[in-house]
């Protein structure tokens, strides 16, 4: 894995963590959650991987991780 693409996952998993505080998510097992949170970068990454922000997205990044980490909490809320 290249340094940007390590930059990139690593940015990633931050927002979401950041995200998932906001909104309260909490499960019972703080590491298999810091695992669900990793997995969900590497999710939002491969889905988003042609994506160029600000030059071929019609959303910037900040936008498309919160509404995906908001959509990956109400599925696991929901469970």
């Amino acid at each position: 894995m290249t340094k940007n693409k390590v930059s990139s996952l690593c940015e990633a998993v931050a927002d979401i963590a950041y995200i998932a505080a906001k909104e309260n998510y909490r499960t019972d097992d703080s590491r298999a959650m810091i695992s669900q949170f990793i997995e969900w970068a590497y999710e939002f990454e491969y889905l988003h991987k042609r994506i160029e922000w600000g030059i071929n997205s019609p959303i910037d990044y900040i936008e498309s991780i919160h509404y995906f980490t908001i959509f990956k909490i109400q599925q696991w809320r929901n469970i």
